[in-house]
């Protein structure tokens, strides 16, 4: 590993680590650690946990906006699986699964919050960005008599 590599990877996982409590502080409706980590750019996306898609950053500010206001405060910290991440100079991606458990605004209870997510992050200015999300309830795979 060459020493800028290994810088690259440093700064791209102290950004992590900020993404992982923006994600804990999100699923507790406080959208304000998350949104400064989001690119402003109009090639920005999102393929939401909740469904649809947004795509440049006047669409996906108000839907991250929106999703977050969808919990209630409940303490919850989102536990994450990475199963796969790549670095480089300028970019980045990771496939996870996020999981924790959640209070809804509209729900009464908590409930169960799982999630497969892969995210596509970039440089802009100096900062890592997150581009991309595309996120989906993580469901049980069918079992082998429903395949057939």
């Amino acid at each position: 590993m060459t020493p800028d590599f290994a810088a690259f990877r440093l700064q791209f996982t102290a950004f992590l680590r900020k993404f992982e409590e923006a994600n804990s502080a999100f699923v507790n409706g406080d959208v304000s650690l998350w949104m400064p980590l989001v690119s402003r750019s109009e090639v920005s996306s999102i393929f939401g946990g909740f469904g649809g898609r947004e795509v440049g950053w006047s669409q996906v500010g108000p839907r991250y906006e929106w999703a977050s206001a969808q919990f209630a405060p409940s303490g919850a910290a989102v536990q994450f699986e990475y199963l796969d991440q790549h670095v480089s100079a300028d970019s980045a991606y990771t496939v996870a699964i996020e999981r924790c458990t959640v209070r809804y605004v509209e729900r009464p209870g908590e409930h169960r919050h799982e999630l497969r997510v892969t995210m596509v992050f970039r440089v802009e200015d100096g900062d890592w960005k997150m581009v991309h999300r595309h996120a989906d309830p993580l469901a049980a795979p069918p079992t082998p008599q429903l395949l057939g």
